[in-house]
């Protein structure tokens, strides 16, 4: 259960169980690791094929 301590414009101060807390940074970085993807994706879909060779070259210059 969460209970909001303070809020203003800017912040929001609640308090909450160590384990709600640590999920929801699991599930922030599961979207911020989901949105990568998705951004990959669409760059994937509209690069020039390339050979095994060329990919791992790729891969291995980022």
């Amino acid at each position: 259960m969460n209970t909001v301590l303070e809020r203003n414009t800017r912040n929001v101060v609640v308090r909450m169980s160590n384990k709600r807390w640590n999920l929801l940074l699991e599930l922030e970085a599961a979207y911020h690791t989901a949105k990568k993807i998705m951004a990959a994706k669409k760059e994937c879909e509209i690069s020039e094929p390339m050979k095994v060779e060329e990919a791992l070259s790729f891969i291995d210059s980022l």
